[in-house]
């Protein structure tokens, strides 16, 4: 099986790109000398997978996305098997419309050998509707991967790398912390950004539905200016929970202010996203917030929701439409779901018929 892991930026001091070899040396802690004082060469292959052979850590495949739904999503290949298609019960799942239930097959020939340090994996493909690539050759019987090779399946391109295991550890704590809010576990304002112009530009080229939802707690200044910023943050956190937990496959949330949340629906149109706006509304209001031995607290949430249409020049057209949609909300009275005014034909001028 293989587990989808999400990991980040490295926050370390490099030395500049025009350093001396010296300078290099000594910013990496390897300057040494030999018993007679001599000073010694450091070794020059710095790559996560060099080793020297008395290191027998055991390297593992893993498949990370390159271009598709979630760019630098992870997908640590642990059995002999990994099938990746569109069926959520495969093991590697791709949100992708253009990938067959069961698409491909990633074989780990030697998973037995315990004492193999570098994997032997070959993929295959399984009869998909669109076929699998390997660096932009058609798969058309099992074959050999190597590190580096591109897998694309639909529109979606995954790189196969070996990756020591200690290496892999490090590599998805900093690619977690480079992707996710620190403090709610969902994407940060920079990577949703991101996929929010892939979305965008998918749909423009597919013609496919899109929509945008951005997501703002009620009178949360309040809560912050009479329980303290901690258990403010402790109520983004009970929220965040809440949202994500009412979203389906696909759906992308993100951090995208202080108490400000937003949502990327793909192929859903604005009925669709209305729906889910109401499904994280009343999860919100439903629920009592514990944010401490003695306190407990009902929080409410105002919705504002845009669905991509021809008028829409680019993403940031989306988005703003979405803002105002969340603006009327608040101006209606709070804790309702609003779909941005003009769609559907219903009310141009305030967006009220789609209210709570």
């Amino acid at each position: 099986m293989a587990k989808s892991e999400e990991s980040t930026t490295r926050n370390k001091k490099r030395p500049p790109s025009h350093a001396s070899a010296s300078e290099l040396k000594e910013s990496a802690g390897l300057e040494s000398r030999d018993a007679t004082g001599e000073e010694m060469e450091p070794p020059t292959d710095f790559s996560d997978t060099a080793r020297s052979k008395s290191d027998t850590a055991r390297r593992k495949p893993v498949l990370i996305t390159l271009d598709g739904r979630r760019v630098s999503e992870r997908f640590v290949i642990t059995g002999r098997q990994t099938i990746l298609g569109r069926d959520t019960s495969v093991d590697v799942h791709v949100s992708d419309g253009e990938v067959s239930r069961q698409h491909c097959v990633v074989e780990w020939t030697n998973f037995e050998e315990r004492d193999a340090t570098d994997p032997i994996c070959r993929i295959e493909d399984l009869g998909s509707t669109n076929g699998t690539f390997l660096n932009g050759s058609p798969v058309k019987e099992a074959v050999s991967l190597r590190d580096g090779d591109q897998i694309r399946v639909g529109r979606t391109v995954l790189g196969f790398f070996l990756k020591d295991e200690r290496v892999l550890e490090l590599d998805q704590l900093l690619l977690s912390m480079a992707l996710n809010d620190s403090l709610t576990g969902l994407y940060k304002r920079e990577f949703f950004f991101g996929e929010l112009q892939r979305e965008f530009d998918r749909s423009r080229r597919h013609g496919r539905t899109l929509s945008l939802a951005v997501v703002d707690l009620d009178y949360f200044k309040a809560v912050n200016d009479r329980y303290g910023h901690l258990k403010g943050d402790e109520a983004l956190r009970q929220v965040a929970d809440a949202i994500r937990a009412t979203l389906r496959e696909g759906d992308l949330c993100a951090r995208f202010g202080g108490e400000e949340f937003a949502i990327i629906f793909p192929e859903t149109d604005g009925e669709g996203a209305y729906g889910a706006g109401e499904r994280f509304r009343r999860a919100v209001e439903s629920k009592v917030f514990r944010l401490g031995p003695d306190l407990e607290l009902r929080i409410t949430v105002s919705v504002g929701i845009a669905t991509l249409g021809e008028h829409h020049r680019d993403k940031m057209q989306l988005l703003e439409e979405a803002d105002h949609a969340l603006y009327l909300a608040k101006a209606a009275g709070r804790n309702r779901t609003i779909l941005a005014p003009g769609r559907n034909k219903l009310d141009e001028n305030t967006g009220k018929a789609f209210g709570r």
